[in-house]
């Protein structure tokens, strides 16, 4: 009967143990999972600043006012500032 008591403790103590690492094994996963988490939280942040930005300009760039200008600036049909001449020749005084 001592042996079977024995046995049994045993086989207790060892569960105990095994799940007593599992514990602590499934905490640093859980641990590790968050710190994942927190990081994907900030990055699709990132993501949605960025996608903002880039729907405003968008809708900058293919306003009616800047597809006009960019066609003059290609076309050629945009006036060029004058050229001031200035002439250091002879001048008498």
């Amino acid at each position: 009967m001592n042996f079977f008591k024995a046995i049994f403790l045993g086989t207790q103590l060892f569960f105990i143990c095994f799940l007593g690492l599992e514990k602590i094994k499934l905490s640093f996963e859980i641990r590790k999972l968050n710190f994942n988490q927190e990081n994907l939280k900030s990055e699709f942040e990132n993501f949605k600043d960025i996608n903002l930005k880039l729907i405003t300009q968008l809708h900058t760039d293919i306003s009616p006012a800047i597809i006009e200008r960019k066609a003059k600036e290609i076309l050629g049909m945009v006036k060029k500032a004058p050229v001031k001449i200035i002439n250091y020749g002879n001048e008498e005084d």
